[in-house]
């Protein structure tokens, strides 16, 4: 929008007496803006992305209240409507559930919701209105299967063994869904021979690849929603005595890198907990004050979402992200 420059004149003499009157803050437009944070449940990833949240906000003058839903739906909602009548600005949302989006749209009312770590339905977002913050899903999962083509270009067919997330997240379906569509489109044969949720964790992916195992299938690549369940992979073939299996995780995590480095997992994805709780942070400022988050880096075409980007990684880079 064009300004004179008189006006532009006028807003900067505003903004440095502001500032001398307030003593030189920095908080970057955040004064004044309360964020209500309601995290479905805290695991490593969530843990880091809240505590950049919550560094941004302090670095940007708001202020931001975080709430453990407990993957408890009802508590959830309670939370929400809790944000609502303390006159909170705006609202930081973790869904328990990505099927509850319309009705915690309709409890939030006018108070905007910055939702993330599990996409709502395309449907139920709104540009500057109710907006999601993360990274694209399907791109791990582009990723995840060039690395398979790449590295196993010499063959003609491919067996294939996954393990994934809840049934309800959106990274499950979006990771999940892109592997297999890039695979199913390389012109080879794959064979999905073992497919289960295993839901983000290690003890229960390591349970469930031994139940696999047991069948004595075979199986070329191992690939998982998260380093964590890899991780469980990893102990479950040591266990059952396979060597140098192809294992593949998405979040470069510590103890993902790690193996890596110990060459028992072949690729992760880097997800920047950090990145997704600055940004998050910033589009809930941008709205909690009236404004506009059109503007954002990694903002898409219609405005409803703001991306973060995966990075891809191996043995080769690896040491970057430890």
């Amino acid at each position: 929008m064009k300004r004179t420059t008189g006006v532009m004149l006028a807003i900067w003499m505003a903004v440095c007496l502001c500032g001398c009157a307030g003593g030189g803050s920095s908080s970057a437009g955040g004064d004044n803006v309360r964020i209500y944070l309601s995290l479905s449940s805290a695991d490593t990833f969530r843990t880091v992305l809240v505590n950049s949240a919550k560094e941004t906000a302090e670095e940007m003058g708001a202020t931001l209240e975080v709430h453990e839903a407990e993957d408890s739906i009802e508590i959830q909602v309670a939370q929400i409507k809790q944000a609502v009548e303390e006159g909170y600005q705006v609202i930081m949302c973790s869904p328990v559930d990505t099927d509850t989006t319309l009705e915690l749209e309709a409890i939030a009312g006018d108070v905007p919701i910055i939702f993330f770590n599990s996409c709502p339905d395309d449907s139920y977002l709104e540009a500057d209105k109710y907006m999601y913050v993360g990274s694209d899903e399907g791109v791990a999962g582009e990723y995840q299967a060039e690395y398979i083509l790449d590295s196993m270009s010499g063959k003609d067919e491919i067996n294939v063994a996954i393990l994934t997330g809840p049934s309800s997240h959106s990274a499950t379906e979006g990771r999940t869904g892109q592997l297999k569509n890039t695979l199913n489109s390389s012109g080879k044969k794959i064979n999905y021979v073992f497919q289960d949720h295993a839901d983000w964790e290690q003890e229960k992916a390591e349970k469930y690849f031994d139940v696999f195992l047991s069948t004595g299938k075979a199986f070329d690549v191992a690939v998982c929603n998260n380093d964590a369940m890899a991780l469980g992979v990893i102990d479950s073939c040591r266990k059952n005595g396979i060597s140098d299996p192809v294992i593949l995780g998405i979040d470069a995590t510590a103890d993902g890198c790690a193996a890596i480095i110990a060459g028992d997992m072949a690729f992760t994805v880097y997800q920047s907990a950090t990145g997704q709780g600055e940004a998050a942070v910033k589009a809930a400022v941008a709205l909690g004050s009236g404004g506009s988050a059109k503007e954002m880096e990694g903002i898409s075409e219609d405005g409803k979402c703001v991306w973060v980007p995966f990075e891809k990684v191996d043995s080769a880079n690896v040491e970057k992200y430890q």
